[in-house]
């Protein structure tokens, strides 16, 4: 019997796939008062068009939305927008912290790379693809459907990076609204309005609104001395250091930091890492909010 997935969810009404066809959903109203919300990728039990019951979450993301998740595709414009690296590596960090395998894919390469992006990220060991719109790209569609078979995968990345003109690559029957870089603020409009789920080849891949920020407060990263374990090429190099203690910041005998003076690291990732360990912040000052 197929488990109920919730599909979408829009202004507190959500669409429940079933294994007899979709049906609209509210939710209790115990969820809000014990601050639970729904989100697209949950399993539920439901009753007479209530959701009643969330089944137990593999992992949940706050933005995007979304719960229940096997991979990631993060979608990077190598140009217009430029690509903000430092939300890059923090989206980076996040999935690495909720078990999520990311998938990179670069985009928009036909217009240059003017922050050498693939230079800096296509030697991590994170898989990797790049488009361009001068191609057909049927190669690297054909890739990612295998990396969606079996699995749900959630499409994220910066306003106006082009997922849904990905999404619509992945299948052409969607046909998706896709939207332009603004010419004043050059950054992405929004053209992919809420979280929905779709079933595409022989998993599931959930569309999700751009965003322009992430705030670690939203994503359950207090204890800064578990984020070097969400950069996956230092660690390698963590057991090197001279202090088990570590953090990674400026300490003598540190390996990673060794391993990005010899440039074996890229200097941007270790920079960004000491700038996410600050934002975070001592465990203390959590236990106090």
């Amino acid at each position: 019997m197929m488990k109920k997935i919730i599909i979408k969810g829009v202004g507190g009404l959500y669409t429940v796939k079933t294994g007899e066809g979709n049906i609209e959903c509210r939710a209790r109203g115990v969820f809000r008062n014990e601050n639970i919300t729904p989100l697209v990728g949950d399993y539920v039990e439901t009753e007479n068009g209530v959701i009643t019951k969330i089944l137990p979450r593999k992992n949940s993301l706050i933005r995007p939305p979304c719960a229940n998740i096997d991979k990631m595709f993060l979608v990077v414009a190598l140009n217009n927008p430029l690509p903000n690296l430092y939300t890059l590596d923090k989206m980076l960090a996040i999935t690495y912290y909720h078990n999520i395998e990311p998938i990179l894919i670069f985009n928009k390469a036909d217009l240059g790379d003017e922050l050498c992006v693939e230079n800096i990220y296509g030697n991590l060991p994170i898989k990797h693809f790049t488009l361009c719109a001068t191609n057909d790209n049927l190669n690297v569609a054909e890739k990612l459907r295998d990396l969606i078979n079996g699995n749900t995968v959630v499409l994220s990345g910066l306003s106006g990076v082009g997922k849904s003109t990905l999404m619509n690559i992945l299948d052409k029957n969607l046909s998706l609204q896709t939207g332009c870089v603004g010419e004043k603020s050059l950054r992405g409009k929004h053209t992919t309005r809420h979280v929905e789920l779709f079933d595409l080849a022989g998993g599931r891949v959930l569309d999700t609104p751009g965003f322009s920020n992430l705030l670690f407060e939203y994503f359950d990263i207090k204890d800064r001395s578990l984020l070097a374990g969400c950069f996956p090429e230092f660690t390698e190099y963590m057991g090197n250091c001279r202090f088990s203690d570590c953090a990674h910041i400026k300490e003598p005998g540190c390996g990673i930091i060794n391993a990005v003076k010899d440039g074996i690291i890229p200097k941007s990732r270790h920079d960004h890492y000491r700038q996410m360990y600050d934002e975070i912040g001592p465990l203390e000052e959590w236990k106090d909010k």
